[in-house]
């Protein structure tokens, strides 16, 4: 309750006391029985009885009653004036054990005495009240089990709102007139509040715009369209009843398809869930209404679906909480395999196994109703192998990745068999899942004496090493199966870390290690980041992921110990290019650097166009150039008294406040964020080969002319030669971040370095990355801004930001992107 705002806390203190008490009143309308039923009527005055109409014509069959039948008293109470909620209160206090009620109507002017047969109350509401708990428990569980987002209060909005219309209750006539005002009432917000969760679910981006806001309200006429109809039961109400719903429902599709075409894999995930709940609370129905219409007599099996409402709300929760708890792509293609057989099971039962019973029973001589068991049996047997023929081919045409990652593990395990060696072995690991997977960064780790160093790297990542007996090592020597790191959708696996291993594995991006056992010892394992996709590791992914991990393992057994340590050692020599230089001279104080936890800023710097900017220049005015702007940015770090960790081709890290604590090391990081971005874009490029030989070529031919050329004189160029020269104008775009980080000695494939990894290095990367697509040249994190003082006060707010890699959207603040000269 301590998140909560005001209002949320107002309306959990109004709302949950109403829904107890009408909960409370249904489970004793429950306890003590009764019988009801619903009787559509129509009332033309007070003054007047009421009369048959077409609504719930279920509850004509087994009686004498017709449509226009005038009811004058059931039992002893007379029905003058009465429409449909003072019929059903009069029914249930007249009603006899029996589920019965004497009932007096008129036809043609003759009266005539009949009895009505009613339904029990207990069958009637005890699948209402679970599907009411069902949602007043889901709202407040998503309610008060953390943050509440937006998205989460419009469902407890809503599930309320719900949870009190399917809460009914009869004990008298007050409680049946309360239970069909609060349906009417409810039927008010219904729509409003669900379009208000459907545009906010799952990603809480609701449209832009007022009109968003007002027309999702014009629905609320269903609210007095249904009390009128409940009171006069005149088809002027009823017909813009259900007119108004239709239109409701169409609205809400449209809705929610294009909520589906805009939303990424994540948010796609969770709305499956939904749409399976839907698919499985509306299915049983719609099976019962359709069995219920050709046979009255199985009208029970209709009342029976509505057991299946209670699994809407659970697979809204599932969709929100924890949305990653099984594969929902598995599930749906399983439901529809299972589905489409069934129905084709249903079809052959009744059509075809009756013939063939009857033709086979000429041949063989067996009775016909013997065959027909024998024939159903039959098809029983063969559904699980026709719904593993079917569903690959559903998964095929509706999951297309699901179906491609299936059979790429398929192959991939294979050719992991056929590998002759360690070096082999460990390089189809890594770029077959790499290629399958497709995850930001992939690094298999291999155990070479006392540590597990990287031997195998995809991704812009540098792979710190691990010591054998750090706590994640020692987890991973207990596991037989992949460490889920990641909490989207899931709980995240439990695993011990030390400072250094949560920061190490958050630099990697890790949101999977798989561990590969060697005669049950740690041989090797694997980190897999985030996939390119956005999509979650499902436990589909797991089983794969561990499947993949056994086959090493079993292959690995086949190798001999010194040659995994001697392919080890090599693999290592290999990866040194991964490892960042060691900058001793920027740091050295006469005492070793601790490696410890604290909060420092740290800035990321990438020089925009190098790809380009390389591709048309000889190899030695590149090295200049890059040359120029390393020493630039190295010597604008060091003069803010910041220390460079390392470059990275056109990129470089800064950390400020380490290892020597540092006051003001926000203000120092945006000092020197600005200091790079106009020293580097006042950095003259100096001209290659080619373009001093082009120049003296010009020379050559304006001299030829008769035209002067002296020191004082420019060459004449041509506006193409000028566009290029505004191009070869320098750009750098800059992150920075202020938070905890693991900052010290670190070890690598080779050497000690020092560096600064964990959650605060990602986000510094990730704002950096951020720098073009918010036209900015430097982004910093609001912790920064509010620590920078005056350093930032120029900066723009640029809200609910999304960062590649993060579920929650940040504040961020730019400095925009000044037009070049």
């Amino acid at each position: 309750m301590s998140r909560l705002t005001p209002l949320d806390k107002a309306l959990v203190l109004i709302l949950v006391p109403i829904w107890v008490t009408c909960f409370a009143l249904g489970l004793r309308s429950v306890v003590r029985g009764g019988a009801i039923t619903f009787l559509g009527l129509s009332v033309e005055g007070s003054d007047r009885y009421p009369i048959v109409s077409g609504d719930f014509q279920r509850a004509l069959s087994g009686t004498d009653l017709r449509v226009g039948d005038r009811l004058i008293r059931v039992g002893d109470a007379d029905l003058r004036g009465v429409g449909t909620p003072g019929f059903v209160g009069y029914s249930h206090e007249e009603a006899g054990r029996d589920l019965s009620v004497p009932l007096v109507f008129e036809r043609d002017g003759e009266r005539f005495e009949t009895s009505l047969p009613m339904l029990s109350v207990s069958i009637f509401l005890r699948p209402f009240l679970a599907a009411s708990f069902a949602l007043a428990a889901s709202g407040l569980f998503l309610l008060l089990r953390g943050r509440p987002t937006p998205t989460v209060r419009a469902y407890f909005y809503f599930a309320m709102c719900w949870a009190l219309v399917t809460c009914a209750f009869y004990g008298s006539r007050l409680e049946v007139y309360a239970t069909f005002t609060m349906f009417a009432a409810g039927n008010c917000v219904f729509f409003p509040l669900a379009f208000r969760f459907a545009f906010l679910f799952p990603d809480d981006r609701a449209p832009d715009g007022r009109w968003h806001r007002i027309w999702p309200w014009f629905f609320a006429v269903l609210g007095p369209f249904l009390g009128m109809s409940f009171l006069r039961g005149t088809a002027i109400w009823q017909i813009p009843f259900y007119v108004t719903f239709a239109l409701g429902g169409l609205a809400m599709l449209a809705v929610t398809t294009r909520k589906y075409r805009g939303a990424d894999r994540v948010a796609r995930r969770q709305m499956k869930w939904v749409l399976l709940g839907i698919y499985c609370a509306a299915l049983p129905q719609v099976v019962g209404a359709t069995v219920s219409v050709l046979s009255p007599r199985f009208g029970w099996i209709w009342f029976a679906s509505f057991w299946a409402l209670p699994l809407l709300p659970l697979s809204l929760v599932i969709s929100v909480a924890r949305y990653n708890l099984f594969d929902i792509d598995r599930v749906l293609s399983a439901a529809a395999s299972y589905n489409i057989l069934v129905v084709l099971l249903g079809a052959g039962a009744l059509v075809g196994v009756p013939r063939l019973a009857e033709a086979a029973s000429g041949f063989v001589g067996i009775d016909p109703g013997t065959g027909q068991v024998a024939l159903s049996l039959v098809l029983v047997v063969l559904l699980i192998p026709a719904h593993r023929r079917l569903r690959p081919q559903i998964d095929r045409v509706f999951f297309k990745e699901r179906y491609a990652l299936d059979r790429g593990i398929a192959e991939l395990l294979p050719t992991l068999s056929a590998c002759t060696d360690t070096r082999e072995l460990t390089e189809r690991v890594g770029e077959g899942l790499h290629g399958l997977l497709r995850p930001e960064a992939c690094v298999v780790y291999a155990g070479v004496e006392e540590s597990y160093a990287p031997v195998f790297v995809e991704g812009r990542v540098v792979p710190p090493a691990f010591e054998a007996d750090s706590p994640l090592i020692g987890t991973l020597r207990k596991r037989r199966g992949p460490l889920s790191l990641s909490d989207a959708g899931r709980h995240p696996d439990e695993a011990p870390l030390g400072p250094f291993d949560r920061a190490a594995l958050e630099t990697l991006q890790a949101e999977v290690v798989v561990p590969v056992l060697r005669d049950d010892a740690l041989a090797a394992f694997l980190c897999l980041g985030p996939k390119r996709s956005g999509d979650v590791y499902t436990s589909t992914d797991l089983s794969h992921l561990a499947a993949v991990a056994e086959t090493v393992s079993q292959r690995l057994q086949r190798f001999d110990q010194d040659d995994v340590i001697r392919a080890g050692r090599e693999m290592q020599a290999s990866l040194r290019r991964y490892v960042p230089g060691a900058v001793d001279e920027q740091l050295s104080s006469g005492v070793e650097p601790t490696s410890e936890e604290r909060e420092v800023s740290v800035l990321f710097v990438d020089l925009r166009g190098y790809v380009s900017f390389a591709e048309s220049r000889p190899a030695e005015e590149i090295f200049s150039t890059v040359n120029r702007y390393t020493e630039t940015v190295s010597q604008i770090v060091q003069g803010h008294a910041g220390n460079v960790v390392e470059f990275n081709g056109d990129g470089m890290m800064a950390v400020f406040g380490a290892p020597r604590n540092l006051v003001h090391k926000e203000w120092a990081a945006v000092e020197a964020g600005r200091a790079i971005v106009e020293a580097i874009g006042a950095l003259s490029i100096e001209p290659g080969p080619q373009d001093r030989e082009a120049a003296a070529q010009r020379s050559q031919r304006q001299r030829s002319a008769g035209v002067e050329v002296g020191p004082g004189v420019d060459f004449a160029r041509s506006s193409s030669e000028a566009e290029r020269s505004r191009q070869d104008k320098l750009s750098v775009g800059v992150g920075i971040a202020t938070g905890d980080a693991f900052v010290g000695n670190i070890q690598a494939v080779d050497r000690l370095i020092w560096s600064a990894i964990g959650n605060t290095t990602n986000l510094a990367a990730r704002l950096q990355g951020l720098t073009r697509e918010l036209d900015a040249s430097l982004v910093i994190d609001r912790r920064t801004w509010e620590r920078a003082v005056n350093a930032a006060t120029d900066f723009q707010k640029r809200p609910d930001v999304p960062i590649r890699g993060r579920r929650d959207t940040q504040d961020v603040y730019v400095q925009p992107m000044r037009e070049r000269s």
